[in-house]
């Protein structure tokens, strides 16, 4: 018995006119292997475009491993089913995602003048080690700490391109945006606010007369407790599962990854890219041109 067809979509998010040719290329080449019929293209951006075909479940899966496999060298490529292709709700880590850094290090780099706190960070993103137990462990050499001098720290954070267009466009089209970060909501709420997040969830390390206690208020947000938000989340404003995006780059991003619709590495470490469905290495924009935004539709 015939596999049934359904639509899918390969979008090419390319950072120039060289990279957009032969990953185009490459692609075609691909497409015409499996004896693929080109339904239809459509242009997103520059450099940006999709393209549209009828493909049954086994040959697209041998598309997706043949798609992330391929080193690209300026190229963010995705492909998935086009049916509930922009989704309602967005889940988004925060360090080295929408920041350039890991800011729980910036307090060990530039109060402690040490690096034990980027050591255990490195190693808890790698899965190196259980992330509860070195949030715990990190949270406890910083006691003592002035929450105002943590606070002056963020002038050295800066956001990644375009973050800000990304979750204003999602916004304003209806998508509920999370920002689910293992850090600590000192930065996260001054990160998250700034951005446009319309939910802002985070580690809360306890004070007590302005410095840290060396212990977290509440459930910890490791790896279960941001899948357990983003669930959460999903079924409070009745969208399906179908509908859910997510991003992230560490070990503790993996479960909500692998639970999103459509789940994308951001210059993630190994274990992260071998679990998501697709990688965005280039442009953070990408994670718009998946769901099929175009120019005209993005809020700068």
């Amino acid at each position: 018995m015939k596999e049934k067809s359904f639509t899918a979509v390969i979008t090419l998010v390319s950072i120039d006119q060289f990279c957009y040719a032969s990953d185009n290329n490459y692609i075609n080449n691909i497409i015409q292997k499996y004896n693929i019929k080109i339904l239809k293209t459509n242009k997103l951006s520059n450099f940006v475009k999709d393209l549209f075909f009828k493909v049954d479940f086994k040959t697209f899966k041998k598309l997706k491993l043949n798609l992330k496999s391929y080193n690209s060298k300026g190229s963010d490529i995705c492909i998935q089913e086009n049916e509930y292709r922009k989704k309602k709700v967005f889940a988004c880590d925060m360090d080295k995602t929408v920041v350039n850094i890991e800011t729980i290090d910036l307090i060990g780099d530039k109060i402690l003048k040490d690096n034990k706190i980027s050591k255990l960070t490195k190693k808890a993103m790698s899965g190196g080690v259980n992330y509860s137990s070195s949030i715990i462990e990190r949270t406890k050499i910083l006691q003592g700490i002035s929450i105002k001098e943590i606070k002056k720290l963020s002038k050295y954070i800066s956001l990644t391109k375009d973050a800000e267009v990304v979750i204003k466009s999602l916004n304003k089209n209806g998508c509920h945006t999370m920002l689910i970060s293992g850090g600590y909501e000192i930065f996260a709420n001054i990160i998250g606010n700034k951005i446009g997040f319309k939910e802002i969830i985070s580690n809360k390390p306890i004070s007590k007369n302005g410095k840290l206690t060396g212990d977290l208020d509440g459930k910890i947000i490791d790896g279960k407790g941001k899948l357990d938000c983003f669930k959460k989340r999903i079924k409070l404003i009745n969208a399906k599962k179908i509908e859910s995006l997510a991003i992230g780059d560490g070990n503790n991003d993996i479960e909500m990854i692998k639970y999103a619709s459509l789940g994308i590495a951001r210059q993630g470490f190994p274990k992260v890219m071998e679990v998501a469905d697709v990688l965005a290495k280039y442009n953070f924009k990408s994670v718009l041109y998946f769901q099929g935004y175009t120019d005209k539709d993005i809020t700068n």
